[in-house]
């Protein structure tokens, strides 16, 4: 029986020496084929490295807010650690245009009868505007850099424009800044939605009916104790509004419609601005280019 037992743990021995070996073989050939496989398909140096090194660029504008026409001053840091130098650099920018409508009657007191419209519309895509020769002797030790200060230029038609709550209408302008066809539709969807008590506000406000009171009715309003003025009725219970409320209606003047006696003011408010988002650019020998942080720019 002991040497039996002897015999099973020699047996036992060589089988794990045997195993292990099979492992130790299995690991070397797996490792081979890993080795291997990264040789042929890492393409991480591929990736990260491409091209050329573009040129490194910084600037500083001298105010967010310009008068139109007027020069923008900036600043500017560049370098390049590539084979080519820099060839010259470019200031390119865009242009937003941003609107701002309202036109509102102050003669309704049944409703709020208002037009209000606000844009914002990329009016023209970035383009180059000014051209800038690298020059060598701007570097600077202390920076590392080169460095140099100067100007690009905006035009003077894109200054703002502001007509708010004027004391004198002008149809040249509304037609201008709202269209040939709004005033009309104004007035239209205007009379619509008028009420007895709206016309009522308007037509004695703007003197225009001595007794309005011929033209409405009455009816008692339990809720709140007072009496509700309002058209009279017609056969299917109908409030039309009267032909000859109507026929007065025809002949405001739009001005009379906006105007807001309390103040002598027309409630009419246009606006217009422009900004501009610029960049400068740094193109070196190679045609490669290397761009700064945008700035937005707003015109006045």
């Amino acid at each position: 029986m002991l040497m039996l037992l002897n015999g099973n743990k020699r047996t036992m021995k060589k089988s794990e020496i045997y195993m292990k070996k099979i492992q130790i073989v299995a690991v070397i050939l797996m490792s081979m084929l890993f080795f291997t496989a990264c040789d042929l398909h890492d393409t991480l140096d591929q990736d990260v490295i491409v091209g050329n090194m573009a040129p490194q660029v910084y600037w500083e504008i001298g105010s967010s807010t310009v008068t139109a026409g007027s020069n923008v001053p900036f600043t500017a840091q560049y370098y390049t650690t590539s084979e080519a130098t820099v060839d010259h650099l470019e200031v390119w920018y865009n242009l937003w245009e941003q609107e701002s409508k309202t036109v509102n009657c102050p003669w309704t007191t049944s409703l709020v009868f208002n037009f209000t419209a606000t844009t914002t519309v990329e009016k023209r895509i970035s383009q180059k505007i000014s051209e800038y020769p690298h020059i060598e002797a701007n570097w600077s030790n202390d920076l590392h850099a080169y460095t140099f200060s100067a100007t690009f230029p905006t035009s003077n038609t894109l200054a703002s424009i502001a007509w708010i709550k004027p004391t004198s209408f002008d149809s040249t302008k509304m037609v201008s800044y709202f269209g040939a066809d709004f005033m009309q539709h104004f007035k239209d969807s205007l009379y619509s939605r008028m009420q007895a008590v709206d016309f009522q506000k308007m037509y004695q406000g703007l003197n225009l009916v001595t007794n309005f009171k011929i033209y409405l009715d009455s009816t008692y309003n339990d809720n709140t104790g007072k009496y509700d003025y309002h058209f009279p009725s017609d056969a299917n219970g109908n409030m039309p509004v009267p032909e000859a409320i109507r026929i007065i209606y025809q002949s405001i003047p739009f001005a009379d419609l906006i105007l807001n006696t309390s103040n002598a003011n027309y409630e009419v408010e246009f606006s217009r601005s422009y900004s501009i988002d610029a960049n400068l650019k740094a193109i070196d020998t190679k045609a490669v280019v290397g761009t700064a942080i945008k700035t937005t720019i707003t015109l006045n």
